[in-house]
């Protein structure tokens, strides 16, 4: 069983290879540092103007959390997480991977806080979970095998309640519901120039 797995795995690639001539990127979210976020991320850019992405965006700052009940108080925290961005690009140029994009992407957000003064919470600690979806447009500039990527468009943002707890630092992580987003992208064009 072991074999079939890597043999159908092999196929796989070589059939992505062959068929969608497909040409890896690899990139990060030069924005995301602002918010105490680190980005990785890859697009593989197929044939017919199209490329699909994935962005993994690790959480790591101090933040104050906040308590609705005297009995639990908050304190100074540290947020630690993971954030997944699946995203599909169309470009309507003839090159799949420069000029002018329309992305449709989703995320999957999960982060945990741990007290910095190794105190007891005394009940569960809290915990962020946010799922959501974006619309965005944007232009990417390839000049050799680096590219440039700003992004500009809408986001939707479904956040789990924390129950007594709140994140006391203003947008962060950002309310339910449409908030307008937008980013510059460092990448690396790894399949050579294009």
């Amino acid at each position: 069983m072991k074999k079939l797995s890597i043999l159908f795995c092999i196929v796989t690639v070589l059939t992505l290879q062959t068929t969608a001539q497909v040409v890896p990127v690899v990139r990060t979210n030069l924005t995301d540092i602002l918010v105490g976020r680190y980005s990785l991320g890859t697009e593989l850019l197929l044939q017919d103007q199209f490329s699909l992405g994935l962005d993994i965006d690790y959480i790591s700052r101090n933040v104050f959390v906040g308590s609705n009940q005297l009995l639990y108080p908050g304190g100074d925290t540290h947020k630690r997480g993971i954030i997944l961005e699946p995203q599909i690009r169309w470009y309507p140029g003839k090159i799949a991977g420069q000029g002018t994009y329309t992305a449709i992407s989703g995320f999957f957000g999960y982060a945990r806080y741990s007290r910095v003064d190794e105190g007891s919470w005394a009940v569960a600690p809290p915990e962020w979970m946010a799922v959501g979806s974006s619309l965005h447009l944007g232009h990417q500039l390839s000049i050799q095998r680096f590219l440039l990527d700003a992004y500009l468009g809408v986001t939707w943002t479904q956040n789990k309640d924390m129950g007594i707890f709140y994140e006391d630092l203003a947008l962060f992580p950002q309310p339910t519901g449409l908030r307008v987003s937008g980013g510059l992208r460092f990448g690396f064009n790894a399949g050579g120039d294009r």
